[in-house]
């Protein structure tokens, strides 16, 4: 593949409207490239690296920050989601050709919406489907109007959210969207816990016992050909027998269709969610 070419400039601003930011790029001469990293904010690493490769990748880089009420089923979850918008612009100003747009709700779902609903099948009701009604619909929602109205060239996802990542391509499918999806490695720290916003809520004691989450996926990558997926499953949950988190669910599916498995081939995803003291943290292996 040959390497992507980008023009260079020395750009940053901030929008809370998507017709000043459209207006702006248009600004700029014509045949940008434009990449995309869709955010609720909260930002660490793991946002940064989807910033990073998208500032590589592309002439000009827009970032969102949106926390977005449709994908939040637990009005308590929603209330209790990180918000550091300003440390986020701080953050985000160490970068050029970036553009922050920081929407509101009417903004995103305006009366005239572009959205029309699509058919998520399995993937709405397994795993994250399964447990948080409404979620994908809602995922699905948001990314088709931050596309609709940035027209990105590439948008960027990090694949500790992978069953997200199959809805966002779905639904990018259905509706034809003329935007390259690019799935980004999750991001972890020492210990191996995947880098999420919800850590901020999480205590030092918390972090380190949230590490019982990879130790489970090693577990299930490790003995994916000893046993068949229902025993493999078994013996990976009693983990958290002995563990301060509750696990939610452990399901083995194929990785694109996301429909069960009974035994572990070529094409294999294990995904866990468990809550730490009340914080909800999900994490994946491909197997």
């Amino acid at each position: 593949m040959p390497p992507i070419i980008t023009r260079k400039m020395d750009t940053f601003r901030t929008f809370y409207d998507f017709s000043e930011l459209k207006d702006y790029i248009k600004t700029k001469e014509p045949g940008l490239s434009i990449g995309l990293v869709p955010t609720m904010g909260a930002l660490h690493k793991g946002h940064l690296s989807l910033v990073n490769k998208a500032t590589k990748e592309n002439d000009l880089v827009v970032v969102t920050i949106f926390v977005n009420p449709k994908q939040f089923n637990n009005l308590v979850d929603l209330e209790k989601y990180p918000r550091t918008i300003e440390k986020d612009i701080i953050t985000l100003s160490k970068h050029k050709n970036l553009l922050i747009c920081i929407p509101d709700e009417n903004a995103v779902y305006p009366k005239n919406d572009p959205y029309t609903s699509i058919e998520l099948g399995s993937l709405n009701e397994v795993l994250e489907g399964k447990y948080r009604p409404g979620h994908f619909n809602g995922v699905a929602h948001v990314v088709h109007n931050f596309f609709h109205f940035i027209e990105p060239t590439r948008a960027y996802f990090g694949l500790k959210d992978y069953q997200q990542f199959a809805v966002i391509k779905k639904m990018t499918e259905q509706c034809n969207l003329k935007v390259k999806l690019i799935g980004c490695e999750t991001i972890r720290n020492k210990g191996g816990l995947a880098l999420s916003s919800r850590n901020q809520n999480l205590n030092i004691k918390q972090l380190q016992d949230a590490l019982i989450i990879i130790d489970t996926l090693n577990f299930v990558k490790e003995n994916q050909e000893r046993w068949d997926v229902l025993k493999l499953k078994e013996n990976a949950t009693r983990y958290f027998d002995r563990s301060s988190l509750k696990l939610e669910y452990l399901g083995i599916v194929h990785s694109d269709t996301f429909e069960e498995i009974e035994v572990v081939g070529s094409n294999a995803v294990c995904c866990i969610s468990a809550y730490c003291n009340g914080v909800r943290l999900i994490d994946n292996i491909i197997l």
